[in-house]
């Protein structure tokens, strides 16, 4: 079994993280395989372009702004465990908008096969969460509701 932080369980030796025995593993495989690590990245593995950034967003607009982003796009399109996830199926690829559980911040990740797709959409969901957390925190002042401390738990 694995996860996606690369760590390998084999239960039949024991039910924890063995690194060791997954290198053995990973060249028993590539010897009975006649195949280099080289080989099947280049052959077997898809180009994937992953970029992240973290934006500032105050404790108290954050379910405002998954909110915001859940109610302005079609719900085909969305997924809403741990934030907010939006494909878009024309380009293989999504962005995700993540609460951070311990700062008052978000983190905004693009993935697809696609490297330019990738860099303007992570530019363009900066600017959507930028946009709204000015236009939020804009209404609050005018309303008079800002608190001084709104970056503390």
């Amino acid at each position: 079994g694995g996860c996606g932080d690369m760590g390998f369980i084999f239960p039949a030796l024991h039910p924890g993280f063995d690194a060791m025995f997954a290198a053995a593993k990973l060249i028993e495989t590539l010897t009975l395989q006649e195949r280099t690590l080289g080989e099947i990245r280049t052959d077997g593995l898809p180009d994937i372009c992953h970029q992240t950034c973290l934006i500032r967003c105050p404790w108290t607009l954050r379910g405002a702004l998954m909110r915001y982003l859940v109610e302005t796009h079609p719900p085909e399109t969305i997924e809403t465990i741990d934030g907010v996830k939006i494909y878009d199926h024309a380009h293989n690829g999504w962005v995700a908008v993540l609460p951070e559980a311990g700062e008052p911040t978000v983190r905004l990740i693009a993935d697809s096969r696609n490297r330019e797709w990738v860099r303007h959409k992570l530019q363009e969901y900066r600017h959507l969460v930028q946009v709204f957390l000015e236009s939020e925190r804009y209404g609050d002042e005018l309303n008079g509701n800002l608190d001084e401390d709104d970056d503390k738990p």
